[in-house]
């Protein structure tokens, strides 16, 4: 009787294999990639992955007006999305003009890449979080604790989407001047703070379960 000592096939060596394809949600995140493209081609993918980021992030204004069904449910959808999209389109142009005074090296498109992934961090987060904030809505008779979903759910995806966004920025700041990285060290700060009471503001505004509606 011969052992089969045959080795096993060759397999690829890393984490992942240049020929598999790539998970949807690495490409959504822009991991997926390994060169950049050209401009003409990176604006709409850019574009694309910034919609369907706001996309998914509305699932889970879905699932939390389902506490009060009707035209509450697609109220909390557009809330959760106008939040971010008020986000993206007032205080990162705002990063991006006091970065620019301080001669910081980065383009306009670097700055909607950074926008657009961490948008999408956002949107995936809080679209893997609607599947259990819908079972609260609707099965959970204490409406603080409904309350309490919605608002961690939104608090974690805006740290998250934040922490993506000024990690896909950083290359870009650390060839900046020194000047220019102190006056980023400083700005970055108040532009955390102020999208935090913009997108704080706007939910408390548009959505009634994060004012405790029930």
């Amino acid at each position: 009787m011969t052992e089969n000592t045959a080795p096993f096939p060759a397999g690829p060596v890393g984490p992942l294999a240049p020929d598999l394809p790539h998970a949807w949600t690495e490409q959504l995140l822009g991991a997926a990639a390994p060169a950049s493209p050209p401009p003409a081609a990176a604006w709409p993918l850019e574009a694309q992955r910034f919609a369907t980021a706001l996309a998914l992030a509305s699932l889970f204004g879905v699932a939390i007006g389902l506490r009060l069904g009707g035209p509450a449910i697609a109220m909390h959808a557009l809330g959760v999305s106008v939040g971010i999209l008020a986000v993206c389109g007032l205080a990162v142009p705002a990063l991006a003009i006091i970065l620019a005074l301080a001669n910081a090296s980065i383009d306009a498109l670097g700055l909607a890449r950074a926008t657009a992934r961490g948008s999408a961090t956002a949107g995936l987060l809080l679209a893997g979080l609607a599947p259990g904030a819908a079972l609260f809505a609707v099965t959970v008779e204490d409406a603080i604790s409904v309350t309490l979903v919605g608002v961690g759910g939104l608090v974690l995806a805006g740290i998250l989407g934040m922490r993506s966004f000024l990690r896909e920025l950083a290359p870009q700041l650390a060839v900046a001047d020194a000047s220019a990285r102190r006056l980023s060290q400083i700005t970055i700060p108040f532009f955390l703070v102020f999208a935090a009471v913009l997108g704080a503001r706007i939910w408390w505004v548009m959505l009634p379960i994060v004012r405790g509606g029930s």
